[in-house]
């Protein structure tokens, strides 16, 4: 509760700036920006293949961005799936674009996953930066396309479009101030954002500074039950070799086999006698307060965007941004096996001891990233073609340290030169300490023109041409120092051209074939070269037909070819020793050497979609809209990484892990590989509705403004997995994954779906959003490995309002608003249990959600 105490005195604490705020001509400057983050700690392995939940989504640094100059709808012939006018952008209650789209994910998402394509009013922009820095008071109004609209933007036709449509002028400066909390304890949050932005006779200027901090959550703050299969104590557990007894006199003494007895506290009793009192009973040992859960992290960046026309015929723009994030994580005390000789304790035989370091310091885990990024966008027009050429050159520097303990090796040397195994450890042993440092720099530098041109008239419409010319060239050097040297040096560049056409068949405007409706077809096709790959290709094909104004029906095929990523293929190999995970095989915690990082055998992934879209807006003058679309995809060579090793999986991919002759887990690689077919069919929809309460007040009198009237948005979207099958390897056996197989150590839900809304008045209102996840399993061959995912429900809350309309004789009020958001408002969590109705130890809630429900207050000051 410490946390929530914290979070109502910093109502004080903020409220005292934006006090002080409305008596300034002029925003203070905030505190300089700090570093960014990312560890090579112990990953976990995710808990479901893709989050779907609309809540969680941040939009990719390397997201493509583009343009349309329209002021209106992008294109006049495909119904949006969705649109969002400045009262409905206004009812989310969002303070940035970012927040904005992860409101309104739901309907911005494709079917699989992939996140859109942007569109500003104009041309095409530098990066996602240009958008990401506008704030939402700037924005007139969003449109939502469907995928098949990308191909007229020189895209492949897979991403939904989201088109920005700005205010002509516009002027601002932002302060914003948040802090938030976990309900359960640890995990507080911080953020300290200035912004200005200005459009001005088609001038656009915009600047950002963010600083972001959050603490750690310890595993202790968590209440997580420790686990009975992990032997590791600060005194110390004996286990017999192998898991076999321990001695046979033991056994005698204790009246049963014994195969594992914890260390007497007291040294005089380490006798036969005091081992026998502990027959079979381990001391567990709760490493929670040594562990994080997530790590303390900071995140600082700077954004500028410029942009202006050039000539008469000729406008462009530039992007700079510097990004540093930086993460610190605990990886618990430093665990031991040491071999005890017999003659050096009371038994026999040699025993093993198992037993955290608790005089040495913890383990800990560090990784920076730094990215710095440069992007210009020129544009123009000639001959009747539009045109654009955008540049960028990226350099993205990540350093890691990874503390793997004490050298075992050297401990066990010591014991059978004759140290006392049971003692702590003495400074020269403690002194070797393992270690790996990985660094990975990337740079990548590409150019993208894009020419747009209506060069034939036919009857029923223009049609349209797109050609695209593009050349990228990709570096990334890594090595890891340390126990397990690694070097790698890849560069790959990729040089492509693309062409798409759009012919319209029938019209009912231009009165050719009006009984058809409107009725047009398309075609795109792309040939590339990437190194070290060979020529790719793409080719797309499509249909789009509106037999009235309410309803529309859009056929897509595509095929295509894409390389790994090069940071799939380059990032550092790193080994972590003692991370636990699940062991499908015996039901138990295993403790594993992971190997972690990039494999530069992956092959391109070659990708064929089937999809048809209907979308429907049954009320002429109402802005409700529903889209339901059918995707039957077939994926070969995909790249992915195995997170979980069920005995059908390991049987296939048994290169993957190690077990040692007594059937024990030992070691586990978690890196890329490919897939060898997927195919999946699924049915999505989308609900979405916005607009206004009560009736439409008469015009306002010649110089007022016009009355307001609550404003609403909402939406819905459901999803239907009919199938979805993997091969792992050529020849091998199908896995159901909606019957029970898994790679990601979870099941796979047939039916899930997410939601959202919101009302506003007057500057105030409260939003809402959810995710729904069905019950799923995991079929492991026993009842100790076959689990049930339970099926899961997360409602966010928000409320915000305007300081000013409750205290509006106070002039620091003025465009001050407060807000609080309260995410998983039910605490909701995940639960798994096995066949025999029992939770295993690594599935406890906690490891699956370790935050849980949070609450964030913001303070946003608008100058």
């Amino acid at each position: 509760m410490n946390g929530i105490r914290r979070l109502i005195a910093a109502v004080g604490a903020l409220c005292a700036p934006a006090a002080a705020i409305g008596q300034q001509t002029t925003p203070t400057a905030p505190p300089n920006p700090v570093a960014p983050l990312i560890p090579l700690a112990p990953v976990t392995p995710p808990a479901s293949p893709v989050s779907t939940a609309p809540l969680a989504s941040t939009v990719p640094d390397d997201a493509d961005v583009v343009v349309f100059g329209l002021r209106g709808s992008v294109i006049q012939d495909v119904q949006p799936l969705a649109t969002f006018d400045s009262a409905a952008i206004e009812s989310t209650g969002a303070s940035s674009v970012t927040e904005l789209l992860r409101t309104i994910r739901g309907a911005t998402q494709s079917a699989d996953g992939s996140e859109p394509i942007f569109l500003l009013n104009g041309q095409r922009v530098s990066g996602y930066g240009e958008i990401g820095t506008l704030p939402p008071e700037a924005i007139e109004k969003v449109e939502v396309l469907p995928e098949q609209t990308a191909l007229r933007f020189g895209y492949p036709p897979t991403r939904r479009v989201v088109n920005f449509i700005t205010k002509r002028r516009f002027r601002q400066v932002e302060l914003r101030q948040a802090v938030g909390t976990s309900t359960r304890g640890g995990g507080d949050t911080a953020n300290i954002h200035a912004g200005a932005t200005r459009f001005h006779d088609g001038a656009r200027v915009t600047l950002e500074a963010d600083y972001r901090h959050a603490d750690a959550i310890r595993q202790s703050e968590r209440g997580l039950l420790p686990d009975p299969d992990l032997l590791f104590d600060p005194i110390g557990n004996v286990s017999g070799i192998a898991g076999g007894e321990i001695d046979p006199a033991l056994s005698a003494a204790a009246g049963t086999i014994v195969t594992a007895a914890p260390v007497p506290i007291d040294p005089a009793a380490r006798t036969l006698a005091g081992f026998a009192a502990g027959a079979n009973q381990p001391r567990l040992f709760d490493p929670g307060p040594y562990r994080t859960f997530r790590p303390e992290n900071d995140t600082g960046k700077v954004e500028m965007v410029l942009a202006n026309r050039i000539s008469d015929s000729i406008a462009g723009s530039v992007n700079l941004s510097a990004e540093q994030s930086r993460d610190r994580h605990l990886g618990g005390l430093a665990p031991l096996t040491l071999l005890v000789p017999a003659g050096r304790s009371p038994f026999s035989r040699d025993v093993l001891l198992q037993r955290y370091l608790i005089e040495a310091d913890p383990l800990r885990f560090r990784q920076t990233v730094t990215t710095l990024r440069a992007g210009t966008t020129l544009r123009g027009s000639l001959a009747g073609w539009r045109w654009d050429l955008t540049t960028s050159v990226e350099q993205q520097r990540t350093s890691g340290y990874t503390d793997r303990g004490i050298d075992s090796a050297v401990a066990n040397a010591a014991v059978a030169a004759g140290a006392d195994p049971f003692a702590p450890l003495g400074a020269a042993v403690l002194s070797r300490r393992l270690f790996d440092r990985a660094a990975l720099r990337t740079r990548t530098a590409g150019a993208k023109v894009v020419a747009t041109n209506t060069p034939l008239r036919l009857p029923a419409g223009n049609l349209s041409v797109v050609a695209t010319a593009e050349v990228e060239r990709t570096g990334a050097v890594s090595a890891t120092r340390g126990t397990n040297p690694f070097a790698l040096s890849l560069g790959r560049v990729r040089e492509e051209g693309s062409l798409a056409i759009d012919v319209p068949l029938a019209s009912r405007r231009e009165g050719v074939l009006p009984w058809a409706g409107e009725l047009s077809v398309n075609a795109a096709g792309t040939l590339r070269h990437v190194g070290g790959f060979g020529t790719l290709w793409d080719a797309t094909g499509g249909i789009s037909w509106a037999p009235s104004t309410a309803i529309q029906l859009l056929g897509q095929l595509k095929r295509s070819e894409a390389p790994p990523a090069l940071a799939q293929q380059s990032t550092p190999t790193v080994q972590v020793p003692n991370v636990s995970v699940f062991d499908y095989r015996t039901g138990r915690t295993a403790l594993v050497t992971l190997t972690q990082g990039g494999n530069p055998d992956l092959l391109p992934e070659r990708r064929s979609v089937s999809s048809l879209t209907l979308n429907l807006k049954p009320f002429a003058g109402r802005e409700w809209r529903v889209s339901a679309t059918y995707s039957d995809t077939v994926i070969r060579d995909q790249t992915a990484t195995i997170y979980a090793f069920t005995p059908r999986t390991e049987g296939i991919l048994s290169d993957l892990l190690v077990r040692d002759a007594t059937g024990q887990l030992q070691s586990l690689i978690f890196r890329p590989t490919n897939i060898a077919r997927e195919h999946t069919k699924s049915l999505g929809m989308t609900l979405n509705v916005y607009g206004q309460l009560g009736k439409k007040p008469p015009e306002a009198a010649a110089g007022s403004p016009p009355a307001e009237r609550p404003s609403f948005y909402g939406g819905l979207g459901p999803t239907l997995l009919f199938s979805d099958k993997l091969q792992l390897r050529p020849g091998t056996a199908e896995l159901d994954r909606l019957g029970g197989d898994t790679i990601t150590g979870a099941g796979t839900a047939r039916f899930s779906g997410y939601g959202y809304g919101g009302l506003s008045y007057l500057g105030n209102g409260m939003t809402f959003d959810f995710w729904y996840n069905g019950a799923n399993r995991v079929l492991g061959g026993m009842d100790a490995t076959d689990l049930r995912f339970a099926s899961i429900f997360k409602l966010n809350l928000g409320a915000f309002a305007s300081v000013h309309h409750f205290l509006p004789r106070q002039a620091w009020t003025k465009k001050l608003q407060i807000k609080l958001e309260v995410s998983n408002v039910t605490d909701a969590r995940q639960r798994v249990t096995d066949g025999n109705g029992r939770v295993p130890n690594r599935f406890q809630s906690a490891y699956l959600d370790p935050v849980g429900r949070t609450l964030t207050l913001t303070l946003r000051k608008l100058l």
